[in-house]
């Protein structure tokens, strides 16, 4: 029983070796930005949601050419 024991971890040993080899070679094709980044990224998307609109002209389109006005 020891012997099969011992194969088992052993095969599961090898698997989580191979998972992470393959992570790694994924990190290396599409490397994670780093954690300040990601920060920063969530912090300009917070501050773009909660600072005002500034509207400069009216929300409506200029009908001065429009076929249809009376």
């Amino acid at each position: 029983m020891n012997a099969y024991a011992y194969f088992i971890v052993n095969h599961h040993l090898d698997y989580l070796l191979e998972q992470a080899s393959k992570q790694q070679r994924v990190d290396e094709l599409f490397p994670r930005p780093s954690i300040r980044a990601r920060i920063a990224s969530v912090f300009a998307g917070v501050r773009r949601v909660f600072d005002p609109v500034e509207l400069s002209g009216p929300a409506l389109p200029n009908l001065e050419h429009y076929p249809y006005r009376g």
